[in-house]
């Protein structure tokens, strides 16, 4: 049978975009392309090299139809993926459209019509054939995927979804396939390979399922495409792996020679052939692990504890509290979002509980074991799951799979050659072995910008490391695991402040120190290991974690390390630790000085400014401010000596606080706003040893030297950008240093409502991070508050709490302004005589400690203490007042001057010395000249205008 069809071809040697058949060719080969993605090619060759706007083409292209511009995207990169080479025909106009450049020519041509062409066009009453089964059950989280997987299918005519055993590749292809059968008027057949293991039979088990009676089981690919002919055909061809040479032969030639055939496949590895494009199908989503108070709805949003609770919901209330739905997350988390693993878990949930599930997940393979017995066999446990993809495998696979398994989070390539190669592996070897394994869907990449990371999931992870454990080679390569860590660690350590570790990086250490202190690893190895990885958990805000592996190597150094420079680390890394999470503890302080002096003995001139600066913070927070202002000088000394600017702006950052803190506020402010001037440059400048980051520090203490110099606007400008610079950083210490001194500034200023947000933010950062001492610090803040707005009984109960809590832990930095605070409150509520003895024992404190810059307000305090009693003191509190002024005026601190003249005219004023009052309050409010309405300038102001009449 044979005729003739009037065809117009387009040609750009060696190009052709065939408008009859529908057909783009290069030489003359056809290169497979989607229907959709054709239309594109047509729509950009007929528009004659002119611009084709991305609106006009969506609507061209799918008339009448809504689609997003991530599906026209899709379609571009088919397009692009077909031209090849010459990709760059298709040109991009950012943000407008799409142009085809070359010298294209129309010809019309009689072509013969070929067999593929011989089969009828289908009737519009014709009933779509296909045997796809009806959904059992919804597809939870795949509303993207699918979306996804059907503009692949309309971009390429062959598509394979790909993934790990149980991802749920079949139900999503599936799920495409049902959503395809309404608009792509053409059969929809699925064709499930699982059950052969003849690679000849996969030809005949697709001519069966398609009702072709072709004779015999030796069917070749080209006869069976010469039956298929030009149908308008949708082939799923599920479960490929174990027949992959085969099958792609198969759908090769069905897509070369069937024009209007397209193929979705299933496999665990990809086919790799010509027009074939690959999905990789995600696991679900599922929550990851945050320290933070993670809101039970967002839990509750992801689709791994969706399904989770929809398998379970049958036999259970489906109704879960906050606590259960955390372990649902945690056990959807330990088993990577793979769907069939989840419902294999659920399934044993509604017999023994959530909570003896997750403590059994390290013996999953044991645990995970009630498939559906309508399953596949490999479906129906977990372990026959793996056994399918691992018998599948080389032997050198198999091995180099065992050895990758001692990584328990993503590893480099580089990280790999060290661990799993030998002397006689070439790198190369390593490389193709690890891309292998990735095409079969048991390893995983990782990409974050050029950086490449691979991963087994931990369901391979715990099959394979059974595997290598029966071979008796486990400990080998788990040291050297272990030691290849110890010197990556070493090797970065000059990074380590400003460019923050992979934490897969942090997870390999983990587990590497696990096996080396576990009894039957190498306590030598842990010690180097322990000692250039704790002060990354430092930098990372992961205190616990160092203190333990930091307490841990020390019980475990021997003469080589006693008094070296893993000692000197972990002491530094303990001492910090210490001092975050428990407080000033003499452990702490016990801790750091040993580090300095081992840092001394062995001369380490680039340690001992971190070394000093530590232990300043750690005297200036028990109020010993001589002994803090001592280490600093040190510090800065020895920073001078080694030309350190990082470590001098931190010793300028702190001296300027111990400044601060003494009274000397035109000190302060110079150093602090040097130290500011030095980190402007880069975040590179400013990060320093043991994770403490100076610029916010300083920034901080500016902010509150600008406000008791009399600058309250530029006070809070500061204090906001310190605060929104100190989130941007993503460092926990940093951003609770900037938050707990910028409270005190919007309180000072009366900003009521930024206090509290700024203290709630605070709470919430100190308790995920288990930063002790800080927790008594936002409670303080909150009784403060409190007070502030009236609220006498709950502030005074809360700033005790606070009190309590600053003093077991040592950290006396605020005790000071706290005390004032309670004080005020006693004395709203008649509480006189304890309030007297707590300002005047703040007042011996602060003549013992040097904590001078708050010296004028506990005599205010005390002024007003004595004019509130039942028989008020006028005298010895105008006295106070007199004292505080003078204090005030010394260190030039205008604004407890300021809240002292108001307090002082008010006295005089009640004495009638009204003139005397005036004179007094008015200069001092004059010298606030920014217009800035805060609460202290309201009262002065209102004070003034009372004198006045």
């Amino acid at each position: 049978m044979s005729g003739a069809t009037a065809n117009l071809v387009y040609t750009c040697e060696p190009w052709e975009i065939d408008l009859g058949r529908r057909e783009l060719r290069v030489d003359g080969n056809v290169i497979p392309l989607g229907s959709r993605a054709f239309q594109i090619v047509q729509v950009l060759v007929q528009s004659a090299c002119e611009l084709v706007t991305k609106d006009d083409l969506m609507e061209r292209v799918w008339p009448g139809v809504i689609v997003g511009e991530n599906t026209l995207h899709v379609h571009i990169s088919a397009v692009r993926k077909a031209l090849g080479a010459d990709r760059g025909m298709l040109k991009t106009k950012a943000g407008r459209g799409y142009r085809l450049l070359g010298r294209w020519t129309a010809r019309q041509e009689n072509a013969r019509v070929g067999p593929a062409d011989l089969a009828p066009v289908r009737a519009p009453t014709q009933p779509v054939q296909g045997n796809l089964p009806s959904a059992v059950a919804d597809l939870i989280g795949r509303v993207t995927a699918v979306q996804h997987l059907r503009d692949l299918m309309s971009a390429y005519r062959v598509v394979t979804a790909t993934g790990p055993g149980g991802i749920g590749k079949t139900r999503l292809a599936l799920e495409v396939a049902r959503t395809l059968l309404p608009e792509f008027q053409g059969d929809v057949w699925m064709v499930e390979l699982a059950p052969l293991s003849d690679p000849s039979l996969v030809g005949p088990a697709i001519a069966s399922v398609l009702g072709l009676h072709l004779g015999g089981n030796d069917i070749s690919s080209e006869a069976l495409a010469h039956a298929i002919g030009g149908r308008k055909l949708l082939l799923l061809i599920d479960n490929c792996e174990h027949l992959i040479d085969s099958a792609a032969s198969v759908v090769e030639t069905v897509i070369r020679m069937c024009p209007a055939a397209s193929v979705l496949v299933t496999s665990r590895e990809i086919m790799r052939i010509e027009g074939e494009c690959t999905y990789r199908v995600p696991p679900l989503d599922y929550p990851e692990r945050d320290r933070s108070e993670t809101r039970q709805d967002r839990v509750r949003e992801s689709s791994a504890v969706q399904l989770f609770i929809a398998r379970t919901s049958a036999r259970l209330s489906g109704i879960y509290h906050p606590d259960e739905i955390s372990t649902i997350a945690a056990i959807c988390r330990r088993l990577d979002g793979i769907p069939l693993a989840i419902e294999f878990a659920a399934a044993r949930a509604v017999t023994l509980g959530l909570e003896e599930v997750l403590s059994r997940l390290d013996d999953r393979f044991a645990l995970l074991t009630s498939g559906r017995r309508t399953a596949l066999p490999k479906h129906r446990t977990l372990r026959a799951t793996l056994d399918w993809s691992y018998e599948l495998l080389l032997g050198p696979e198999r091995l180099l799979l065992q050895r990758l398994a001692v990584f328990a989070d993503a590893f480099s390539l580089e990280a790999a050659n060290a661990v799993a190669g030998s002397s006689e592996t070439l790198p190369a070897e390593i490389a193709d072995g690890i891309a292998s394994l990735v095409a079969k869907s048991l390893v995983t990449t990782e990409i974050s910008g050029s950086a490449v990371q691979y991963r087994l999931l931990e369901t391979t992870r715990v099959y394979a490391l059974e595997k290598l454990t029966e071979s008796d080679v486990v400990s080998e390569f788990a040291r050297r695991h272990a030691e290849y860590y110890r010197d990556f660690f070493k090797r970065t350590e000059d990074e380590r402040e400003t460019r923050p570790s992979h934490l897969a990086d942090l997870g390999n250490a983990r587990a590497a120190l696990d096996w080396c202190f576990n009894g039957n690893g190498s306590a030598e190895v842990g010690v180097g290991l322990a000692a250039a990885v704790v002060p990354v958990f430092l930098t990372m805000s992961l205190f616990t974690e160092c203190r333990r592996w930091s307490e841990q190597a020390l019980l475990a150094l021997d003469d080589s390390t006693r008094g070296a420079r893993e000692e000197m680390h972990l002491q530094a890394a303990l001492g910090m630790s210490l001092m975050l999470t428990l407080g000033q503890l003499d452990a702490a302080r016990v801790a750091l000085n040993r580090s300095l002096a081992i840092a001394e003995e062995r001369g380490d001139l680039l340690v001992q400014p971190r070394l000093l600066g530590t232990l300043h913070m750690f005297h200036n927070r028990i109020g010993d401010r001589k002994t803090a202002l001592h280490y600093v000088k040190r510090m800065a000394a020895v920073s001078r000596t080694i030309e350190d600017p990082a470590a001098l702006a931190l010793a300028r950052s702190l001296l300027g606080m111990s400044l601060h803190h003494t009274g000397d506020l035109s000190g302060a402010r110079v150093e602090l706003e040097a130290a500011v001037q030095h980190g402007a440059g880069s975040r590179r400048s400013r990060a320093v040893y043991l994770g403490f980051e100076s610029q916010s520090l300083a920034g901080s203490a500016l902010a509150r030297t600008l406000w008791l110099q009399g600058h309250p606007a530029q006070a809070l400008e500061r204090a906001r950008w310190t605060v929104k610079d100190a989130a941007s950083a993503d460092h926990p210490v940093t951003l609770s240093v900037a938050l707990i001194w910028a409270i005190s500034v919007f309180l000072w200023t009366g900003d009521l409502q930024s206090a509290e947000e700024h203290i709630d933010w605070l709470i919430s950062r100190v308790e995920s991070y288990a930063l002790g001492g800080w927790l008594a610090v936002g409670r303080g803040y909150k009784g403060e508050l409190a007070l502030r707005r009236g609220e006498a009984r709950g502030g005074i109960e809360s700033l005790r709490a606070c009190l309590e809590g600053l003093r077991a832990a040592r950290h006396d930095q605020l005790t000071t302004a706290f005390s004032i605070s309670l004080a005020q409150g006693l004395a709203t509520t008649g509480q006189f005589t304890e309030g007297m003895t707590l300002v005047d024992e703040a007042i011996r404190q602060v003549d013992a400690n040097g904590d001078f810059t708050y010296m004028p307000e506990l005599l205010r305090a005390k002024g007003g203490l004595l004019l509130s009693m039942p028989q008020p003191n006028g005298d010895d509190a105008e006295s106070c007042f007199v004292q505080s002024l003078e204090w005030s005026r010394r260190q030039a601190a205008r604004a407890w001057e300021l809240r002292t003249a108001v307090d002082l005219a008010a006295l005089l004023a009640a004495r009638g010395q009204a003139a005397r009052a005036r004179g007094l309050l008015q200069p001092v409010f004059e010298q606030f000249v920014e217009g800035l309405d805060t609460a202290d300038l309201q009262a002065a102001e209102r004070l003034l205008a009372t004198l006045g009449q």
